[in-house]
């Protein structure tokens, strides 16, 4: 290994390669927010690392088929999200190239990760927008008027950040 590994995370994950992805989601984070979109550069950059981040990291990485679990899954279910609106395809791309990067072993500890920081966001926006629109919320429910309350709630958000909160998190719960 080229540097010292840290506790549990660490252990699993080089330090080298959880800076680059962390330095990564913050710029698609940053670029995300501002433009609402995630370029297909960024996984085609995840590809290209695979192949070296196996080579140089042999005891962390092992060619494995249960890699493809989770990236082949966001890939069939972000499509079905993107025909649905609820996510982008950029997001799906890119999640689907962010967990060939993430070592096997750490992988449903992110997806669970990823699925608490889905839904604490989530539930601050849809509690935010309630709050904010509180009369037209109420007007639509004494109404019945379900189909103006629920496109009242529907909020579109960047979901990059999402992924940066979870990735975040995972990191310092598997180091201390």
């Amino acid at each position: 290994m080229l540097l010292p590994e840290l506790h549990q995370w660490a252990q699993v994950m080089n330090l080298w390669v959880f800076s680059f992805l962390l330095i990564e989601l913050i710029a698609i984070s940053f670029i995300d927010v501002r433009t609402a979109k995630i370029s297909n550069l960024w996984p085609l950059l995840n590809l290209g690392l695979v192949p070296l981040v196996y080579w140089i990291f042999p005891s962390s990485y092992q060619w494995d088929w249960g890699v493809f679990l989770f990236p082949l899954g966001f890939i069939v279910f972000g499509f079905i999200l993107f025909l649905m609106g609820i996510m982008g395809a950029g997001d799906s791309k890119f999640l689907a190239t962010l967990f060939l990067l993430i070592p096997l072993e750490e992988q449903w500890a992110f997806a669970e990760m990823l699925l608490y920081a889905t839904m604490l966001v989530g539930a601050l926006l849809l509690f935010r927008t309630i709050l904010k629109k509180r009369s037209e919320v109420k007007a639509y429910l004494l109404s019945h008027h379900w189909k103006g309350f629920f496109s009242l709630i529907e909020s579109r958000f960047s979901y990059a950040p999402v992924i940066l909160i979870a990735f975040v998190l995972t990191g310092v719960l598997r180091w201390f």
